[in-house]
């Protein structure tokens, strides 16, 4: 017997089952149905229904693409960086780390040794410390019948020749000034500065003897609408790297000489840095308001001293004072000439725009009481803001803020300024960098670029002297559970005579060796850190066993200690509190406020003998 089902109930079996709308019905229910809305929520259920079967093929469709791109990323070769730990390498190889240990190392007496032979020798002292340069990694991948890619993740400047024209902008022309150690040089760039806005506060007068020691920054303006960003270099000899740093960032150079005394040596370290550079150059002849009656004859006999050089030889000349300010509406008029010139042959483009991060170079690292690490930094392209991520040396650091070369807050910095930027350190890294890239990175990438940069001088702190190899057994090789020990059983090597005369001549007599000296140097900033060090690496008598940036602290004290050896401080603060220690524990602190009066001790302390070193701070 057949059994009617009510019209509600069979519509609801219906949408269970997923029928469609063919019910066998009388006419009658059918226009119940209407009626009621029964169809309307008919439809909106298959509308739904719809909807997921569509939902569902898309996700399926996803997952078809997903395993696509897996099965090819499986068929290309691993992606390896410049350094990678052995761990890593076997993952990426789908190798057992077994088996990739014994094609890299081998080991004796407790450590592991570098196994290839096309890289300088290595030592490890655990497999976690184990790092290899892409070569040896490569090797190693060849040996499984695989090859690798290279993953360079290092940043490099951008070159804005064949860039697209819409990214393209024109920068701040960058000025270096250069010349012997007082000639005028920052009294000219305070002028310069009074001139755009008076009341400005000046440089030279705050200087440590009236001598600049480190970068000086001084935007000018050249015409109403053209600026130009000054580089005040330090003119005393110790800092050959920071004028040559400034050569190597700029457009052209001020060439500063006093008619007074004329081309002295820091004059020609300089002309030798305009020409390696390739620079034009702008010969201002300053102090002209010393001169006397045969004022045009010294002016003349300078000029003629300086055509001498070949990288002046085209090179205008002006008669200035920067003292007065004599001659200074000309100068700006010739500076203003040879950088329309610069424009004109698209030395001043720069890629700017939504798309390019903000590249540029340190010149300057500098600690700061209640500020941190100061970056002093030349921007070269894009545009540098707050909140950004960066890398410098071996920083990974935020921009906290900004200031000028007034000191006033910005925003933002464009190509060709230069900006003191604070910033968050997101590394383990505190050395300042000095003479480094700026880059601005996603906050992945630079975490990367810092590992990167991190492994690379782990791996360099592992080299070996390269003297044929070590001394390990060439037959040894790793297990997981194998140790090593030498038998003793190695057969003696003929020597012929010849060789073992050539062997005698290169024996060191111990009266040949000289005494070595420790000490520990720190400064206000990284440019004199590496002016003072550079001079001390030339004394054949002194090592530094710790450098850093910042006052005297109890970490400087605690080294001295164990090594025995004084500190000596250019233009920092030792505090009571470390100050007591030192007295304590008998070290001896020394600090000057120039870096010739420093490098004067330090020479003092070299040839002073080990016991007449008075324990007392200076």
């Amino acid at each position: 017997m057949l059994r009617l089902l009510q019209p509600r109930l069979l519509a609801a079996s219906a949408l269970r089952s997923g029928a469609a709308s063919q019910l066998l019905l009388p006419d009658g229910v059918r226009l119940l149905r209407t009626a009621r809305g029964g169809t309307r929520r008919h439809k909106d259920h298959m509308a739904r229904i719809a909807k997921l079967e569509a939902l569902a093929q898309e996700r399926e469709h996803a997952r078809q693409e997903q395993r696509r791109r897996v099965l090819e990323a499986r068929n290309q070769p691993p992606v390896i960086p410049a350094f990678i730990r052995v761990r890593d390498l076997a993952k990426a190889l789908r190798k057992p780390l077994d088996k990739v240990l014994k094609h890299t190392v081998i080991k004796a007496n407790r450590r592991f040794h570098l196994k290839t032979k096309s890289h300088p020798p290595a030592e490890f002292r655990s497999v976690k410390h184990i790092v290899l340069p892409f070569r040896v990694a490569q090797e190693v991948a060849e040996s499984f019948g695989m090859q690798v890619a290279y993953d360079d993740v290092e940043p490099e400047l951008s070159n804005v020749v064949g860039s697209d024209k819409e990214f393209l902008g024109r920068r701040q022309p960058v000025i270096a000034v250069m010349g012997h150690v007082d000639h005028g040089k920052t009294t000219l760039m305070d002028t310069l500065r009074q001139q755009m806005k008076s009341g400005l506060r000046r440089i030279a007068p705050y200087e440590k003897h009236g001598i600049t020691q480190k970068i000086n920054v001084c935007e000018a303006a050249l015409t109403p609408d053209v600026k130009a960003t000054f580089l005040d270099t330090p003119g005393h000899f110790h800092f050959f790297r920071m004028r040559s740093s400034a050569a190597q960032v700029a457009d052209a150079v001020l060439l500063i000489v006093a008619a007074d005394e004329g081309v002295l040596l820091q004059t020609e370290e300089s002309i030798g840095a305009i020409e390696e550079a390739g620079l034009p150059a702008i010969i201002c002849i300053n102090k002209v308001d010393l001169l006397g009656d045969d004022g045009d004859e010294k002016v003349n006999k300078v000029v003629d001293e300086l055509r001498s050089f070949v990288a002046l030889q085209d090179s205008p000349v002006l008669t200035i004072s920067g003292k007065t300010g004599v001659g200074l509406d000309d100068l700006k008029l010739m500076v203003g000439e040879l950088v329309a010139g610069l424009a004109d042959n698209r030395r001043l483009d720069a890629r700017v725009g939504p798309v390019t991060h903000a590249e540029g170079l340190v010149l300057e690292s500098v600690a700061l009481k209640g500020r941190g690490t100061v970056l002093r930094v030349l921007i070269k392209n894009g545009e540098l803001a707050a909140k950004q991520h960066f890398v410098a040396g071996m920083i990974h650091g935020v921009v906290r803020n900004m200031r000028d070369a007034e000191g006033r807050d910005v925003k933002r910095a464009l190509p060709g300024t230069v900006v003191d930027i604070t910033y968050s350190n997101k590394s383990k890294n505190v050395d300042a960098p000095n003479e480094h890239g700026f880059f601005v990175l996603s906050e992945a990438r630079a975490k990367q670029v810092i590992e990167q940069r991190e492994l690379a001088m782990e791996f360099n702190d592992c080299l070996l002297p390269d003297e044929g190899g070590t001394n390990t057994r060439q037959e040894a090789e790793y297990t997981s559970t194998e140790t090593y020990e030498d038998d003793g059983d190695v057969p003696d090597a003929e020597v012929d005579s010849d060789e073992a005369e050539e062997d005698d001549d290169d024996v060191i007599d111990e009266n040949d060796l000289i005494e070595t000296k420790s000490i520990i140097v720190k400064a206000d900033g990284a440019g004199s850190l590496v002016s003072i060090q550079d001079t001390v690496d030339e004394m054949s008598g002194i090592s530094t066993v710790r450098l850093g940036i910042g006052n005297i602290s109890t970490k400087d004290i605690d080294v001295a200690i164990n090594g025995k050896c004084p500190i000596f401080g250019f233009n920092v603060k030792l505090r009571s509190r470390e100050a007591k220690l030192a007295t304590e524990r008998g070290v001896r602190i020394i600090l000057r406020s120039t870096v010739h009066e420093l490098i004067e001790e330090i020479t003092a302390f070299e040839q002073t003998d080990s016991d007449d070193v008075d324990a007392t701070s200076d």
